[in-house]
């Protein structure tokens, strides 16, 4: 017998705590005959009786009481025994969830998230950190527990699930001059716009969408980020056009409105994800269930554009 296996640790360990063979039966689940067939391969492997009839049972060895150590550690390490992994108990834990968020999760989805941490989880830290293309190496390596909003293809090993589907919306100041409740295709064609510059993300594909259903945006600022659009859009008459979930955010506390888009746009899902070498670990397995217990489907902007 070149190599012994979990079984036959098991045998030892059990006919070590209950003193004999047929009492061992079940717990290492194999019948009598063949535990004593096992247990004459391990006696020829190690070279040793390891156990000894005696009046009160079969007794270990010396020598076998000096494997018993190393046979714990072996078991601890190769036993499938989920009850080995520590349940993560989110009510007493300071732990620190790093999670990669894009510009448009920040603003639209952290503070709901926060919220409930501090309902449910009082203790917890979270870091927040912008998605660029090395996502998929930071989930990889621990340096992210989640990212949530990027849908860059990543490569093997990422699991994902889809939260929402998202829309676009436009919004404009509260008191605009010209634009009040609705924008017809005209307005959206003849005001002016801030519109983010981003090549690698699916709003690069807004202006193409549009332009399919006849409508050319003139655009008079370019930003590289969402952060800042709800400001400078309160503060002039330019429109932008943004996720509804944004667009919803944007307009809270009134200086803010949210107007349909009156032609066919583009929508996009928004999905969570992480490594498969944390997909069974408790903590990692309790944030991505907050995650998706709180965001599936979760209502966007009532007022929104159709998708295509």
């Amino acid at each position: 017998m070149a190599n012994l296996d979990v079984s036959d640790l098991l045998i030892l360990k059990e006919i070590y705590k209950t003193r004999g063979i047929s009492s061992s039966v079940g717990p290492v689940g194999l019948s009598q005959p063949a535990i004593s067939v096992r247990l004459g391969h391990l006696r020829r492997h190690f070279g040793d009786a390891l156990f000894v009839r005696t009046s009160v049972g079969m007794m270990p060895t010396p020598y076998l009481e000096s494997l018993l150590p190393g046979i714990d550690e072996a078991l601890t390490l190769l036993a499938p025994n989920e009850a080995r992994h520590e349940d993560f108990d989110a009510a007493t834990s300071s732990r620190t969830f790093r999670l990669g968020l894009t510009n448009v999760a920040q603003m639209a989805l952290l503070p709901q998230l926060l919220a409930l941490f501090e309902e449910r989880a009082p203790q917890l830290s979270v870091e927040s950190v912008d998605l660029d293309h090395e996502v998929g190496h930071m989930l990889e390596a621990g340096e992210l527990d989640v990212a949530v909003g990027f849908a860059a293809d990543l490569h093997t090993g990422i699991y994902q699930q889809r939260l929402f589907t998202e829309h676009y919306a436009c919004v404009a100041r509260a008191d605009h001059p010209r634009v009040q409740g609705q924008l017809t295709k005209a307005q959206l064609m003849s005001e002016a716009y801030v519109a983010l510059e981003a090549p690698a993300t699916g709003y690069s594909l807004l202006d193409k969408e549009l332009e399919k259903q006849g409508v050319r945006r003139r655009i008079k600022v370019k930003v590289s980020s969402f952060l800042g659009i709800g400001q400078t859009v309160s503060m002039t008459n330019l429109l932008a056009i943004v996720p509804a979930r944004l667009a919803q955010a944007l307009a809270y506390g009134g200086r803010v409105q949210v107007l349909k888009i009156p032609v066919a746009s583009p929508s996009y899902e928004v999905r969570q994800y992480w490594h498969e070498r944390f997909h069974r670990e408790p903590g990692n397995c309790w944030l991505r269930q907050i995650m998706f217990n709180t965001f599936l489907d979760m209502p966007g902007s009532p007022i929104h554009s159709n998708p295509l």
